[in-house]
């Protein structure tokens, strides 16, 4: 409670005269003391009225409903609304596509050049040594897994960043020009050169940092035990499965490593130990930032003291301190990292949730009340230097930083001072004990692992998009499915025990002033509670009905993913991974009026990334959008339809629009 203070009035000090009493020949008398003050004098006349301020007009954007896809053609491509009401203005729009994979915009009919100019194509991946990534059939990869975009202006240009899903990743730097009307296009594109972070990795969801540089994510590393338990290139082909081996040979192509197969049975030939010399598992799992210079060049740095996970997205509070960290796949958790310093993520103090359930066990519904557990500080070179040590020192392992025993049958561990946790991205229970002096490198390269051992939650499945309302501090959070550790499971902490639903929600987290146990406040942008917003609802269709073949509610959203807030406008905007959805969808709801608005739907087997507003670019307002791998997870035989529409991804914008501000 705040406790108001009465101020004191001055009153008008009336001097008394001092009467002077002389002589002819005495001298003056001593000067006679104030009289008492008199009252106050009567207000002068007020002033003239200040001019009268316009009145202020509610904001609202309203898009056109594009409806359910109900023809093979229009389940074949991009549909997307036509026009938007705009503060009660009709403004048309359109979907505008700047790129597709395998285009590169400086050529003749946008056609890739993958021998003499293989850098210039959107969607090649490259090696440390900058040549093309070929596949197990020899051929050159061009991925269509595209997904987080960002726009970053720099000396008066405009640019645009994107990047991809795959092992490993690429980052492509497009060149963007604008003209009068607002219309948008690709001029040039680049892959970067990322061997200087020891490569990229998976990259989902990001966002755009306050300060006009991009953040990216590394999704699902791998799991640092079961890579350096691997004793050769057959044992890693007979185990592995996420990442797949294939994909761990593409990593290893990256790193320049012989992958020689001359009995042609898919496994090297060459010594295991090769791989494991120029690669670590430790490599990925950050927080990557791309500044731009007025050419378009960029300097990347990877934040390894933000901790390491399958990071979907960091996202920067207002304070440019305060940098919120989803984490995704299975039993994960959420993470808050507060930086020393406003701007520079190269330090600071990495916290985890742990999640206090207020709804019965079982529910339906998860609300929930938040408290926050310290892992330490750390710097980036703190935590490079272990896995890039000094001189010939090897690079740090699993194995150095925990103690590891089987689990009982039911879950529990065998010997005092092990505790039995999920770290992994998985469901499978393993027992650890921190070694000594390990504090540090647990808590920036095990991340989800020590905050198990510390008690965190790390029970959250396919943690997603995160996006702010500053207007009303409130933090949303896509959950795709609510499953596997959200409900009872056996063995580790239980902090959440809900019923599943396997078309996700939309959760929201009122953010506010946290203080740890010192009586210090932390933060003025923790997220206190967890509450639903907006879920899918499970659903099953008769044969016969034009929705077969969806199981969740065609009117409501499925499995949400990336996500995306306008301030001002009560809108928030939910972008779709789902196999509950035939045909993927974006939509756009209003959080004030409930109202839910089919904005955009995909080809078949294809998935939504990457919706982000640019409220005012240049003059016009913006909505990116990308359609990712069509035809690729469900319904692939359709690519062969007559109205199919191809394989390659789509990278575009809804718009323009008038400023949103």
């Amino acid at each position: 409670m705040t406790k108001f203070r009465t101020g004191r009035s001055a009153s008008a000090v009336l001097l008394a005269g001092t009467l002077a009493l002389t002589s002819c020949t005495g001298d003056q008398g001593p000067t006679g003391k104030d009289g008492e003050a008199g009252e106050p004098g009567t207000p002068g006349p007020a002033g003239p009225a200040g001019p009268t301020g316009e009145p202020g007009k509610p904001r609202s954007i309203e898009f056109a409903e594009v409806g359910f896809p109900r023809t093979n053609a229009e389940k074949n491509t991009v549909r997307a609304s036509t026009s938007a009401k705009v503060n009660g203005v009709d403004v048309p729009i359109s979907f505008t596509t700047l790129l597709r994979s395998r285009q590169d915009p400086s050529r003749p009919e946008r056609k890739c050049d993958l021998v003499n100019s293989p850098s210039t194509c959107l969607g090649v991946l490259l090696s440390a040594s900058g040549k093309p990534l070929r596949d197990e059939a020899g051929e050159i990869v061009v991925t269509n897994t595209h997904d987080n975009t960002s726009f970053l202006e720099a000396g008066g240009k405009i640019f645009m960043y994107n990047s991809t899903e795959s092992i490993p990743a690429g980052m492509y730097v497009t060149s963007i020009s604008k003209d009068a009307n607002g219309a948008l296009s690709a001029t040039a594109t680049k892959a970067l050169d990322t061997s200087p972070i020891d490569g990229f990795w998976y990259s989902c969801a990001g966002t755009k940092s306050p300060w006009g540089t991009h953040l990216a994510s590394e999704e699902f590393p791998p799991d640092a035990r079961f890579v350096q338990e691997r004793t050769s290139w057959a044992d890693l082909k007979a185990k592995a499965t996420s990442p797949t081996f294939p994909e761990f040979k593409l990593a290893a192509q990256y790193f320049n490593v012989d992958l020689t197969d001359a009995n042609s049975d898919g496994v090297p030939d060459g010594n295991f130990q090769d791989f494991l010399s120029a690669y670590s598992p430790y490599f990925a799992g950050y927080p990557v930032e791309i500044t731009l210079d007025a050419n378009g060049n960029a300097s990347l740095k990877k934040h390894y003291a933000a901790g390491r996970g399958s990071l979907e997205v960091p996202y920067v509070m207002p304070d440019n301190r305060t940098v919120l960290l989803t984490d995704d796949g299975a039993n994960v958790g959420l993470y808050m990292f507060i930086t020393d310093a406003p701007r520079d993520l190269s330090a600071g103090t990495l916290y985890a949730m742990r999640v206090y359930q207020t709804t019965p066990p079982g529910s339906a519904t998860f609300t929930a009340d938040i408290e926050w557990i310290s892992l330490g500080h750390a710097t980036n070179d703190q935590v490079r230097a272990l896995i890039h040590p000094p001189g010939n020192a090897p690079r740090i392992t699993f194995a150095d930083i925990f103690e590891a025993e089987p689990p009982y049958t039911d879950g529990s561990c065998q010997t005092a001072g092990f505790k039995a946790v999920r770290g992994a991205n998985s469901e499978k229970i393993e027992c650890l004990k921190l070694k000594p002096g390990m504090e540090l490198a647990a808590s920036r390269l095990e991340t989800r692992r020590y905050a198990a051992l510390l008690g965190a939650t790390t029970e959250l499945n396919k943690e997603e998009g995160l996006t702010y309302d500053p207007d009303a501090r409130t933090v949303y959070i896509a959950l795709t499915e609510i499953s596997k550790g959200m409900t009872s499971q056996p063995g580790g902490d239980d902090h959440i025990s809900v019923a599943p639903n396997l078309c996700g929600g939309v959760f929201a987290l009122n953010a506010g002033p946290w203080t740890d146990a010192s009586g210090n406040v932390v933060t003025q942008y923790a997220p206190l509670n967890w509450y639903p917003v907006i879920m899918g609802q499970p659903t099953t269709y008769a044969a016969n009905s034009p929705y077969a073949g969806n199981t969740c509610s065609v009117s409501g959203i499925a499995s949400p993913d990336n996500v995306t807030f306008l301030p001002g406008y009560h809108t928030l905007v939910i972008g779709e991974d789902t196999s509950g959805h035939q045909n993927d969808a974006i939509w756009s709801y209003n959080i004030l009026t409930g109202k839910l608005t089919r904005i955009m739907t995909t080809p078949y087997g294809a998935e939504t990334t990457s919706p982000y507003w640019y409220p005012d670019l240049a003059g016009h307002g913006y909505l990116l959008g990308v359609v990712q791998h069509p035809y690729g997870e469900t319904d692939a035989s359709h690519v062969n339809d007559p109205e199919a529409t191809g394989r390659d991804s789509w990278v575009g914008v809804f718009g323009p629009f008038p400023p949103l501000k």
